[in-house]
């Protein structure tokens, strides 16, 4: 890609998300949820594949749908109350088709079946991205409205999420897919207490994100895309293979590791707020989820494919590098849980 064309395309990107983040105007938030669409659409399409082509035409329509039904909300919550601020948007019927459309373009259930698609048809670092930082524009908006969103709604989409999450995962036999599915289960997470405690949810995101980017990293890295590349990883490199085994038991959420943090804090809250009956459906329904991330595990540490070359081991290379941020940011994930009483 022409190097002006990627510096327009990216300052486009990162912009329009902080712009998202501190408007409280609708129609400055709708314009600049196009631009983050618009400029996403050259970076998926940039392989010239028929698969990049289908995701990017899927990515494409869903977010404008999406779009379409906030401008025509919120241009009607303006007629019929003469007001644009999102902090002000109390009507509750405006509110649940912004909620929706929020969810759609997040890919919360039950708007979650462009997701896989179109990660799979995306790059590594496209997937990464579209799975971690174009989420933040869609989750600041409901994060400034979450006074007046429908708690039933997100509620109900949380729980499915969580449940489409780890089902869908089961029959994936791509990286790029169940990763998808693993983004769907998260983004139920999130989802639960973003009315109930704001705090948590940007916490849940946020350690999602710098879980989920290692293990992106890694995939990149060593080029694997399906399962199977998973069992040869330790002859690329067995501390490659480490940091991707307790990455991935840390987005599982097992204790003692990081990502039993959000999980943790979210379920006591919500116990707390006496929403027993939604706690337990959700951890319930990760189950389907902690099989997946185990599989992975088993795939990755106990398997052993055959091997009958006589050369030596791509690990023993001298000049294979591996990124330094991808080392970090698995070392974080994985030690950081004593900090939780601290939040």
């Amino acid at each position: 890609m022409n190097p002006t064309s990627l510096v327009t395309i990216m300052t486009s990107i990162i912009l329009s998300t902080a712009l998202i983040t501190t408007t409280t105007h609708w129609l400055m938030a709708w314009v600049c949820l196009e631009i983050n669409t618009l400029s996403m659409v050259p970076i998926i399409s940039k392989p010239h594949h028929p698969r990049a082509t289908e995701a990017t035409t899927k990515y494409f329509l869903t977010q404008t749908i999406a779009s379409t039904a906030i401008l025509f909300a919120a241009t009607m919550n303006a007629l019929n109350t003469s007001n644009w601020e999102i902090t002000l948007t109390t009507e509750t019927t405006t509110m649940k088709i912004i909620t929706l459309a929020l969810m759609m373009k997040m890919a919360a259930a039950p708007f979650h079946f462009w997701l896989p698609e179109v990660v799979q048809g995306a790059t590594t670092l496209t997937a990464l991205t579209i799975l971690t930082w174009q989420k933040i524009a869609p989750l600041s908006i409901l994060l400034t409205s979450h006074n007046n969103t429908n708690l039933t709604i997100l509620s109900s989409s949380a729980i499915l999420s969580v449940l489409i999450g780890g089902i869908g995962g089961l029959n994936q036999t791509q990286l790029r897919k169940l990763m998808a599915f693993s983004s769907i289960t998260h983004t139920g997470w999130v989802l639960a207490t973003i009315t109930l405690a704001p705090n948590i949810s940007i916490l849940t995101f946020l350690i999602y994100t710098m879980t989920t980017t290692p293990i992106f990293i890694t995939l990149n890295t060593s080029s694997a895309t399906t399962i199977k590349d998973l069992g040869i990883m330790w002859t690329i490199s067995p501390h490659l293979m480490l940091i991707m085994l307790m990455t991935i038991l840390s987005l599982t959420g097992l204790p003692p590791l990081t990502g039993f943090m959000p999980k943790w804090l979210i379920l006591n809250k919500m116990t707390a707020l006496n929403l027993t009956t939604e706690a337990t459906l959700m951890a319930m329904s990760s189950l389907p989820g902690l099989y997946v991330y185990i599989r992975l595990t088993y795939i990755l540490s106990m398997t052993m494919p055959a091997h009958t070359s006589t050369t030596q081991m791509k690990w023993r290379s001298p000049h294979k590098k591996f990124p330094l941020s991808s080392i970090t940011l698995a070392t974080m994930m994985t030690l950081l849980l004593p900090l939780s009483p601290n939040l």
